[in-house]
């Protein structure tokens, strides 16, 4: 819950998986989804966290808010999108998932023919050898009507972001590169080097996924110091101090005698924690 608009009635905004970013107005009791209107239609993505801030100091609220990042199998651009179809393929009265990614310009399916076939037995008798389907389009295998008549979403970006709020729109950058190394499942807003600017603490990673598809492990967290401006500079962790590794799926502060603390809760581990020093 958030007032992106100042108007004094709290908004909401809501992340998640294959969705775009979704603003839902709060016109005095009554929410109003006006993600067209603020140019988010086009934010389909696996998001996986938000937090707010007036990081450019400009007196309104912006947000910063977590993806899968540009360092997975999956790959996604405005010309060459990720996709997802859910139909009832091989009519069997239960509905199938298919993936897909571009590759030259066509389509093809992201799991094999091993894969696929365990899921729609039909495939075997369709493509005999694993050549046949490796040359096969997702039309070819799946086809154009079945293909048309799926529930359909498509990314087109797998960054992480900075959308800066900016005259009643948002104005989405991407974050740097060292933030875009894994996914980001949790983000801390403070002003930790108390320069009046306010600074980030993200982690994440992601360790459960299919046999085919290698985890996203390469995050050990990540200090973005704030200019106010709303750049991020990124301090690698032999400077900064912070070393996040593992499943981390939440962040936290808290203060122990006087001293603040992050705390980092991680899927199947100890609770870590780390002393802020000033």
């Amino acid at each position: 819950m958030t007032d992106f608009d100042n108007d004094g009635w709290l908004d909401l905004i809501i992340v998640g998986e294959w969705m775009p970013i979704t603003i839902l107005r709060n016109n005095q009791g009554t929410f109003e989804n006006v993600s067209k209107k603020m140019k988010m239609e086009n934010t389909v993505g696996w998001w996986f966290s938000i937090k707010e801030g007036d990081f450019d100091k400009d007196g309104d609220i912006d947000f910063i808010v977590g993806n899968l990042g540009l360092n997975y199998k999956y790959k996604a651009t405005e010309d060459e999108t990720f996709d997802i179809y859910l139909n009832d393929f091989d009519k069997n009265e239960t509905n199938d998932i298919v993936l897909s990614y571009f590759n030259e310009g066509e389509k093809f399916p992201v799991r094999g023919r091993q894969c696929s076939s365990q899921q729609i037995p039909t495939i075997n008798k369709k493509f005999k050898n694993y050549k046949s389907f490796s040359e096969a389009t997702l039309v070819d295998i799946y086809t154009e009507k079945d293909l048309k008549n799926s529930i359909h979403y498509q990314i087109k970006s797998f960054a992480s972001v900075y959308l800066e709020n900016k005259e009643g729109k948002f104005v989405t950058h991407k974050l740097p590169n060292l933030a875009q190394i894994s996914n980001i499942n949790q983000i801390i807003v403070k002003d930790f080097d108390d320069d009046s600017n306010l600074d980030l603490i993200i982690a994440g990673n992601l360790y459960s996924s299919e046999v085919e598809t290698p985890r996203n492990d390469a995050s050990i967290g990540l200090f973005l110091k704030g200019d106010g401006k709303g750049n991020f500079n990124p301090i690698k962790g032999l400077k900064s101090g912070l070393f996040l590794t593992g499943d981390v799926k939440d962040l936290a502060t808290i203060k122990i005698q006087g001293d603040t603390f992050i705390i980092a809760a991680k899927n199947d581990d100890y609770l870590q924690f780390i002393k802020v020093n000033k």
